[in-house]
């Protein structure tokens, strides 16, 4: 990892090129930009090396969240087991985020499982066997209204991004999709490189990943590190929303800049957002926006992100740099 690598503003509109068209090509970024195909593709490595920014793919979890399950976690442990949970946790492939934060809370985790009985799995085996643990609280998710896929850095005029490729959706996961998937530790990788992972020819395998993006099976996602983002802050709230108000609440929030993640959820609070912010002064004047846009959320509790350790199957150093990718994969808890 480059550590003296530094990144300026075209990186940051780089970034943002990619996370409207995470597959495009270095021709359709460059044009976007201004720049030769070359200098984009040897920018982006650049990102990619130091550990500023990647692809990564994993299921579309709004669509999942419908037929599936998707659940977040949080662990109370001894502070001595912490890191040896960390370091198992971080390797599940099920586990797609972990976040250490405060406010009562050790970890919080955010898991995706086929189904009820998985996850349960997932909690009763794998986690209970944790040396160290105190307890577990798990809330399964309801309906996801936004999460980070959609979210953006700013740094492009809507008119300079390059073209997103349409998604339509009712696609139903099958094996075959399953394995691209499992070969997608890289979401920019070229076909030919996941046919050579997976046994199959690089225009099957382009057939199958063009259904998988279509039919809204599949996240392709440019993570960046968050401290380059200029919101170094990340916070999570919980809060109250009554049942016929939820889906218009769900639905502002996710158009607010500061939030990344807004899901509902099962029990009193029903309803978890995660924030970017850029200082710790922000979460007082976002709860102060919160309640003037929107009388009918009560905001229950707040945690501040002490370090993330995993963000959809990337996984971060102590300056949330990604070191490693772990590929997302739901179903690998029958497999253990």
């Amino acid at each position: 990892m480059q550590d003296s690598f530094t990144s300026d503003e075209t990186d940051l509109r780089l970034v943002h090129a990619l996370q409207a068209a995470p597959r495009a090509t270095w021709q359709e970024v460059g044009r976007s930009l201004g720049i030769d195909p070359v200098t984009a593709a040897r920018r982006w490595q650049g990102l990619a090396d130091a550990g500023l920014a990647r692809v990564t793919a994993y299921p579309e979890v709004r669509s999942w969240a419908k037929e599936h399950c998707n659940a977040f976690i949080e662990v109370d442990i001894e502070p001595t087991a912490r890191p040896h949970a960390v370091e198992v946790l971080s390797r599940l492939p099920q586990i797609v985020s972990i976040s250490v934060i405060s406010s009562g809370r050790d970890l919080f985790l955010t898991v995706l499982t086929p189904d009820l009985a998985s996850l349960s799995h997932v909690v009763l085996h794998r986690l209970h066997g944790l040396p160290g643990l105190r307890r577990t609280r798990t809330h399964t998710v309801t309906t996801v209204y936004g999460e980070g896929n959609r979210w953006r850095l700013g740094a492009l005029e809507p008119r300079q991004l390059p073209a997103g490729r349409a998604t339509g959706g009712g696609a139903v996961w099958k094996p075959h999709h399953r394995e691209v998937l499992r070969a997608l530790d890289d979401g920019r990788s070229p076909a030919a490189e996941i046919a050579a992972r997976t046994g199959r020819s690089a225009s099957t395998v382009r057939r199958w990943l063009g259904e998988m993006v279509d039919g809204r099976l599949l996240s392709l996602r440019c993570e960046v590190a968050q401290p380059i983002t200029g919101r170094p802050i990340a916070a999570t709230f919980w809060a109250r929303v009554p049942p016929d108000e939820l889906d218009r609440t769900g639905a502002a929030l996710t158009g607010l800049p500061e939030v990344r993640l807004c899901a509902a959820v099962t029990g009193a609070d029903n309803l978890v957002m995660t924030l970017w912010l850029r200082s710790l002064g922000d979460i007082q004047r976002f709860e102060a926006e919160l309640a003037r846009r929107l009388p009918a959320l009560t905001l229950t509790d707040r945690a501040v992100t002490l370090r993330a350790v995993k963000r959809m199957g990337c996984l971060l150093d102590d300056a949330g740099r990604i070191t490693d990718v772990v590929p997302v994969d739901p179903w690998a808890v029958h497999e253990m």
